[in-house]
């Protein structure tokens, strides 16, 4: 009986094993050129918004990039936690500079989840960031696209 029990378990061992290998050769390249725009789709939207709000800071007399970034240090995006010392104006100022950023991310999101769900659908775009995460393979091929893609 011990010996039924230790062939069954290698056999379920070996059908997981190979449900895992099967669900990973289902990616295709296209899938993967797929995944690369989607994420050169949102590289596009969040890699603007540093010299955006860069741009905004150049523009405000009575705060300089310096002391935006000791606001954003300490508060890290919640107005609630920035510091006492901090005066009416760089509150209103960081404020209104957070709701932008926050548009901006949000836009990102929207785009990412548009895509993945139009493009690839939920449970590929779920396998395929999976993939992405944890294949080196997989990880190298979808950089080489976005790379290429890039150009």
């Amino acid at each position: 009986m011990k010996r039924l029990s230790q062939i069954v378990l290698a056999t379920l061992m070996l059908a997981l094993v190979a449900a895992n290998v099967k669900a990973q050769d289902d990616i295709t390249d296209q899938d993967m050129k797929d995944y690369a725009i989607i994420l050169m789709a949102q590289k596009s939207i969040t890699d603007k918004i540093s010299p955006y709000v860069n741009g905004l800071i150049e523009k405000q007399d009575g705060i300089d990039g310096n002391r935006y970034a000791a606001l954003d240090a300490a508060a890290k995006g919640d107005v609630a936690k920035l510091p006492a010392d901090a005066t009416d104006f760089e509150k209103q100022f960081y404020q209104t500079i957070q709701t932008q950023v926050d548009k901006r991310k949000k836009a990102a999101s929207a785009v990412v989840s548009n895509l993945a769900r139009y493009s690839l659908g939920g449970k590929k775009y779920n396998a395929m960031k999976k993939a992405y995460k944890s294949d080196a393979d997989v990880k190298a091929k979808v950089d080489g696209f976005m790379a290429g893609l890039a150009m």
